[in-house]
C-alpha cells in the first residue's frame, strides 16, 4: 500500500511539474509568435504619441514587452545584457521576452528559494545565456551581490520590482551602467510627491499591511532620484505600474520619437480586506485603508502619515477615475 501512495505521488509531482511549472508549449509558442507580429509592425513605428502605442504583453503582467522591445531596438549597439531583479518564477516578467525573442543574455536576482527552482527547471533556463542570483537584496548587499555574480557593468536594461524598497536599492546600485532602467512605481503615492516608503530591510509587502497597498515610492521619487544618477524619464505604461528611463546621452533619440511623455495611475483593484480577500476597490477609495502608515518625504527629509497630505493627486490623474 505504502508502495502505491509512493508511486501516486511521484506521478502527481510530474503531472504537477508539466502543468504548472513548465505549463504547455504550445500555448507559448502561439502567444509567443502573436508578440512577435505586433514587434514587426511595431518596429515600423519611428514617431509614437505615447507608449499605449507599442503596448503588448508576451510574458509580462501588461504591455511592457512591447514597450521594452521597441525602446531597445532604438538604440544602435545596444549592449544586450539585462539584470531583472524580483522576478519570482519568471513566467510573468520584463525581461522573458528579450532573452526568448532576442536572444540577450540576462541575470536574475530572485530572494525566494522556491521561485529560484521553478526558474531552473525551466527550458528557458538552459537553452539560453540565463544565470540566476539566489539571494535576498537590501540596499546595502546588493552591489557586493552584483560584484561578484555579475561580470558586465554597462548593459542594456535593468529592470527592478522588489514590491518594497526598491527606491531605496536602486539609489544604492552604483556598479551597474544599464542604457534603459525599468521600475515599479505605486500608484497610490500619487504623482505630486518625491515619497518612499521608510527603508526597513525586514520589509514584506504582505505583511507590511493588509490592504497589499503600501510598498514601494511614488513616480516622483524615482524621477528625481533617476534624473541625479544620470537618466531622462520616458514615460509610464497604460497600467500605471512600470516606470521607464534612458541614459540622457541617448535622451535625443526619443525626444523627437515619443510625442508626449505621459504617467498614468493604476486604475486595478488589487486592495485587500483584512481577511485577504480582494475588495474591489480602486486607489482612491482605498486610500484611507493606509491613511495612518508613514513615508519618507525626501523634500521635507522626514517621515509624514498619508493621511498629512491633502492631496496626492494632480487633476490629470484625478481625471482616470471619473
Amino acid at each position: 500500500m505504502k508502495k502505491i501512495i509512493k508511486n501516486i505521488s511521484i506521478i502527481f509531482q510530474i503531472l504537477l511539474n508539466k502543468i504548472i511549472l513548465r505549463r504547455p508549449d504550445f500555448s507559448e509558442k502561439k502567444i509567443f509568435l502573436q508578440g512577435q507580429l505586433l514587434d514587426n509592425i511595431n518596429r515600423q513605428k519611428t514617431k509614437i504619441s505615447n507608449f499605449g502605442d507599442v503596448e503588448f504583453s508576451v510574458f509580462s503582467q501588461f504591455g511592457e514587452d512591447g514597450i521594452i522591445s521597441w525602446l531597445t531596438d532604438k538604440v544602435p549597439n545596444i549592449k544586450k545584457v539585462f539584470v531583472e531583479i524580483g522576478t519570482q518564477d519568471y513566467w510573468e516578467a520584463n525581461t522573458r521576452y528579450l532573452i526568448k525573442s532576442k536572444k540577450w543574455k540576462g541575470y536574475l536576482i530572485e530572494g525566494s528559494k522556491d521561485d529560484v527552482k521553478k526558474i531552473k527547471r525551466q527550458r528557458i533556463y538552459w537553452q539560453n545565456d540565463l544565470r540566476i542570483i539566489d539571494a535576498f537584496i537590501n540596499k546595502d548587499n546588493i552591489n557586493h551581490i552584483v560584484e561578484n555574480n555579475i561580470k558586465e557593468t554597462n548593459i542594456g536594461l535593468l529592470s527592478i520590482d522588489i514590491d518594497g524598497n526598491d527606491y531605496w536599492v536602486l539609489e544604492n546600485i552604483n556598479n551597474l551602467s544599464p542604457t534603459f532602467i525599468v521600475c515599479e512605481y505605486n500608484s497610490i503615492f500619487g504623482d505630486i510627491f518625491k515619497v518612499s516608503i521608510p527603508y526597513d530591510q525586514e520589509f514584506i509587502r504582505n505583511k507590511s499591511h493588509h490592504s497589499n497597498l503600501y510598498f514601494g515610492a511614488s513616480l516622483n521619487a524615482f524621477i528625481c532620484m533617476l534624473d541625479n544618477k544620470g537618466y531622462n524619464f520616458l514615460g509610464t505604461g497604460s497600467a500605471g505600474v512600470n516606470a521607464f528611463f534612458v541614459k540622457k546621452e541617448f535622451f535625443s533619440i526619443f525626444k523627437s520619437n515619443i510625442g508626449s511623455i505621459k504617467s498614468f495611475p493604476s486604475t486595478a483593484r488589487e486592495c485587500r480586506d483584512k481577511n485577504g480577500m480582494l475588495a474591489h476597490e480602486n486607489l482612491l477609495t482605498a486610500l484611507h485603508k493606509i491613511k495612518e502608515m508613514k513615508v519618507f518625504d525626501f523634500d521635507e527629509n522626514r517621515n509624514k502619515k498619508i493621511k498629512d497630505y491633502k492631496q496626492l493627486y494632480t487633476d490629470n490623474w484625478m481625471s482616470y477615475f471619473k
